[in-house]
């Protein structure tokens, strides 16, 4: 496959590499290193593979560091200017949870690499403000189809290159659901509750589900979208429930700040908030993370913790997330539950942390899991997270078949709370693993996917190297 410049035009000064991404140059988004054939920020050089079947796909070298590279779209003049990405989602506030955080994220790395970024959202966050981004508040009064319409209709006005929804509009050139398939999502909270309880709920919840279910047969349904999975367990339940062609699923994990989440800078604060809320220096601390209680199996954690101290172990649960009804944030719910609230920097919490449990009975893919993992905690979890994937049992963790099995919860914790080095041998190792999904990696999938979109347009993206001569009017 040919990949290289053009040598009939020029080629601007600061370009290192072009993309040249014609229509029907097959997936991009599959990113490589020199030796072990994975994204990382670590390495000096990106490979992309370019292929579209046919015999071994080339990798084309990148020689600008990854911290160093920049994109635009290249005209059929030669000129260079900056890919205009659309990107849609309901909250656009870190504080309401994991997609909204990745979202956040990906919009500060994409702006800082010279794309033009609008935000189009119906809430939009203090700090999200002030990134470096447009944002368009549509003032829709409820989610779902009332706001997916209005929301596409004003990327529609944008005049964009590339539309990216986060599960909540129709029509756009990538679709990411950040909770995976609606249909699993819901299958696995039906789980999550007392089986004398699912049957009134789903016949409570029927019309509301009717009208989900409707809105994600439109989504999926798009005949020119691609969709990004965030775990193999999603790409098969968009393939067996949503009944989209896998020819047009590309699976990119979620990534984690590998720098943040690393509990050695967290040290002084760790030992703070254990000081803060009364832990004892023997005290084992279990942390959860999550929003959603039920889906993701606190009260199974609260089980399982609940037997381990009738045998006598000092063990603790801290819950960061939204906090249980008529508890309060910040302090002990009772003597070995503590709450943290939400909208928190979970990073201390970590690092005050002896064991991260995620017992989901469903997650896409759980950022919660990433996280405890780059922060060097053994991480407990169930098969039902798409983060899963991401771990060696045994050697960075834990993986459970049953979310709703309270023994064998109890049983891995009892291993980890007892052996105090090997929760550490496991730590480490958690954080190695972590290192090799680092968000740097997951966001230059991302953009390659991007690409794809505009090659079927007719469009090059191109790599540069850090052009500071690139003006950012949308910012100003």
């Amino acid at each position: 496959m040919e990949t290289g410049r053009k040598k009939s035009r020029s080629v601007n000064p600061s370009l290192i590499h072009p993309l040249q991404l014609l229509p029907g140059a097959g997936r991009l988004g599959e990113l490589w290193t020199r030796g072990n054939g994975r994204a990382s920020a670590a390495t000096g050089a990106w490979y992309i593979r370019c292929g579209s079947g046919g015999p071994a796909a080339e990798r084309t070298r990148m020689s600008v560091p990854a911290e160093q590279q920049r994109f635009a779209i290249q005209d059929s003049d030669g000129g260079l200017r900056p890919p205009r990405v659309g990107v849609i989602i309901d909250k656009f506030d870190a504080a309401r949870g994991g997609a909204a955080v990745y979202t956040r994220d990906l919009v500060a790395w994409l702006v800082d690499r010279c794309f033009e970024v609008h935000v189009v959202a119906r809430n939009v966050g203090e700090q999200e403000r002030r990134l470096p981004s447009v944002c368009h508040e549509v003032r829709s009064r409820y989610g779902g189809h009332d706001f997916a319409a209005a929301g596409s209709e004003c990327l529609a006005a944008l005049a964009i290159d590339v539309s990216h929804d986060m599960g909540v509009a129709v029509g756009c050139d990538v679709f990411q659901s950040h909770v995976g398939s609606p249909v699993a999502c819901q299958m696995g909270m039906d789980a999550a509750m007392p089986w004398w309880y699912r049957h009134a709920r789903r016949l409570v919840q029927g019309p509301r589900r009717r009208r989900i279910r409707g809105l994600a047969a439109q989504q999926f349904g798009s005949p020119n979208s691609l969709f990004i999975a965030v775990s193999q367990r999603v790409a098969n339940d968009l393939q067996r429930l949503q009944g989209v062609p896998p020819n047009r699923i590309r699976i990119i994990h979620n990534g984690v700040d590998i720098d943040h989440f690393d509990s050695q800078r967290h040290v002084a604060a760790g030992v703070a908030i254990r000081r803060r809320l009364g832990i004892d220096a023997d005290d084992v601390i279990v942390i959860v993370v999550a929003h959603n209680h039920r889906l993701k199996g606190v009260h199974v954690v609260s089980h399982a913790v609940r037997r381990l101290r009738r045998e006598g172990l000092p063990v603790r649960l801290l819950v960061c997330g939204t906090p249980q009804p008529g508890s309060s944030c910040g302090r002990a719910v009772s003597d070995w539950v503590l709450q943290a609230g939400s909208g928190i920097d979970t990073a201390p919490f970590y690092a005050a942390a002896d064991i991260a449990v995620q017992a989901s009975f469903y997650d896409a893919c759980s950022l919660a899991t990433l996280e405890s993992l780059a922060s060097g905690l053994p991480v407990i979890t169930t098969r039902a997270n798409g983060a899963a994937e991401l771990i060696t049992p045994g050697r960075d963790g834990i993986v459970l078949d049953d979310p709703a099995d309270v023994t064998a919860l109890t049983a891995a914790l009892r291993t980890l709370a007892v052996d105090r080095l090997g929760r550490m041998s496991m730590g480490r190792a958690a954080r190695r693993s972590a290192a090799a999904h680092a968000r740097e990696g997951t966001f230059a999938a991302v953009v390659g996917v991007y690409a794809e979109v505009l090659a079927s347009k007719g469009r090059t993206l191109v790599a540069l190297a850090a052009p500071d001569r690139l003006l950012r009017p949308w910012a100003a």
